[in-house]
């Protein structure tokens, strides 16, 4: 026979499990910024001051004077809900319980939530509200604080020509590097459809796999994505021919929770007879923004390059 209170336990002990192998928000910094009654990350963002003053011997400092911006993240709650009935609850508690179903309302949660960090929406394709707080968000103009830019370049060329691999490898890293972005703490994301080409050597002796070579350049990871997070620029799904490779500064992105990921167990009271179990996540990203004097733009962490045609 299994209590209510073991049932309870396997189920909340497993639904974190699989929220947590689904979820790539854990890969990122995570920050407490209040309870469920907080609905927008608020930020400030001081503008440039001017270079310090080199005089002869004695304290004559340039004058400077900080100004700040702010602008704000909304929170989402990515959630699911399964209702158990009030026999089925009494037959767990005899022969026990299956938990697959749980796993599934738990990794939907993770999916759904490492979906919107990705493309700014959900599965169906639909957003809550208009937000540019999402990783493949490209911006517009000079960039905004609320909508900075994506480092982007297009391929080279095919990769079955090892210097033209080469060249977008370079240039993925070399975009972060030249805005002051570190590879040290930086992880290149590929969609799990092109895993051969990224892991595929040449015919020649030096001719290493693109896997390789970012992380003999010292990136923290290179890792697969699953493709439906990776929709290309040219708006399609990532295929083995034709994908696009992302590099992100992970210290860049950090994730805001007013409730981080649970999955609760709400048994009868009054007239309800059924048992709920209830999966969720609350949280706002928070990618950095980076004006850069030199060209008077707002950059963030993320690096790009497109149509990659091994």
């Amino acid at each position: 026979m299994n209590t209510n209170e073991q049932l309870i336990s396997v189920i909340e002990e497993t639904g974190i499990a699989a929220y947590q192998d689904a979820s790539i928000l854990g890969l990122f910094e995570g920050i407490p910024i209040g309870d469920v009654g907080v609905t927008q990350w608020f930020h400030k963002s001081f503008n440039d001051i001017p270079d310090a003053a080199l005089t002869l011997a004695g304290f004559n400092p340039q004058e400077a004077k900080l100004e700040a911006e702010m602008f704000s993240n909304k929170v989402v709650t990515a959630s699911e809900k399964l209702v158990i009935s009030q026999t089925a609850w009494a037959q767990y508690q005899k022969v026990g319980m299956d938990v697959e179903g749980i796993r599934m309302l738990a990794a939907k949660v993770g999916r759904t939530a490492s979906y919107a960090l990705w493309r700014g929406e959900d599965i169906e394709g639909d957003q809550p509200f208009l937000q540019y707080n999402y990783i493949n968000e490209a911006g517009t103009s000079d960039g905004a604080l609320n909508r900075p830019l994506i480092l982007t370049s297009a391929t080279a060329g095919a990769w079955s020509t090892f210097s033209n691999k080469a060249a977008d490898l370079s240039s993925l890293e070399g975009q972060l590097v030249s805005k002051g972005y570190n590879l040290a703490s930086t992880i290149v994301f590929y969609p799990q459809i092109a895993h051969k080409p990224m892991t595929q050597r040449g015919s020649a002796t030096n001719e290493i796999s693109a896997k390789a070579y970012l992380e003999t350049d010292g990136v923290m990871a290179v890792l697969p994505m699953p493709d439906s997070y990776m929709y290309t620029l040219a708006g399609d799904n990532p295929t083995a021919a034709l994908f696009d490779l992302y590099a992100i500064d992970m210290s860049q992105i950090k994730i805001g929770y007013t409730m981080e990921e649970t999955t609760n167990v709400i048994p009868p009271f009054g007239d309800v007879r059924s048992t709920a179990v209830e999966s969720e996540v609350w949280f706002a990203p928070k990618i950095t923004p980076r004006p850069w004097a030199a060209d008077g733009k707002i950059y963030k962490g993320v690096s790009r390059i497109t149509a990659i045609a091994p």
